[in-house]
């Protein structure tokens, strides 16, 4: 099992759900909660949207499913903006409710569902309208999956679209050598977003899950923090 995969399913078992609430019932409320998310893209970009998030893993493996495989307009991308300026910003600000976090897949999956079902049992949610307007979601979302890489990253998730805003100023950068590259597409096959990185090594669409740099026959994507190699100081 490759690093990334066994990193993605250790933070998933460590981050979700938080091990104590199966006896103490009580969600974590620790000082790592408020890390700044301002502070990780500036250190790495959208790096963790690759590496630990639990549903960005989940979709990884729903995609390996032996089914036709869709293929997701790159303008689409500017839905998880929309999202993040209506349903994170906006609504709340008019509302006084954070509509998101209520409708949220993800959420619902990790932070509700999988939680409920934790030992000591304790009752599902009240079937209501809302409910399953949440449940509905959540299947719409893991059925797009299987025929989609990462739909919800690329079209919904705001905190990767704040994260990918840092992919251009973060210390830690990704560069191509034109020189050795040869066009062979492998990095573009490997993404699990899609994205070509001899395009733009710093697009905000990039996880950065280092995929392309692995998979590249000739070593051609380059990767690391700026001060420590030449390559990023010029990237």
């Amino acid at each position: 099992m490759r690093r990334r995969t066994i990193l993605q399913a250790a933070s998933a078992a460590a981050l979700n759900p938080y091990v104590p609430y199966f006896w103490k019932r009580v969600i974590y409320q620790g000082g790592g909660k408020y890390l700044s998310v301002g502070m990780l893209g500036c250190l790495v970009g959208r790096m963790p949207c690759g590496w630990v998030c639990p549903f960005g893993f989940l979709q990884d493996l729903l995609f390996r499913l032996p089914l036709p495989e869709l293929r997701l307009p790159r303008r689409l991308g500017i839905a998880r903006y929309l999202t993040l300026l209506t349903a994170v910003l906006l609504l709340p600000a008019l509302t006084g409710v954070s509509w998101f976090s209520r409708l949220c897949p993800a959420g619902t999956l990790e932070g509700g569902l999988l939680l409920q079902a934790a030992p000591p049992a304790s009752p599902l949610p009240p079937t209501s309208w809302f409910f399953w307007l949440k449940l509905g979601l959540l299947v719409a979302l893991l059925a797009w999956a299987t025929v989609s890489r990462r739909p919800f990253c690329r079209v919904l998730c705001p905190l990767g679209a704040i994260l990918g805003l840092f992919n251009r100023v973060s210390l830690y950068r990704m560069w191509v050598e034109e020189e050795s590259c040869t066009d062979c597409g492998a990095c573009r096959r490997v993404c699990p977003v899609d994205i070509d990185i001899r395009e733009d090594p710093a697009s905000p669409d990039c996880i950065r899950c280092l995929e392309c740099k692995e998979a590249c026959p000739r070593g051609a994507v380059g990767s690391g923090f700026r001060w420590l190699t030449a390559e990023g100081q010029a990237g």
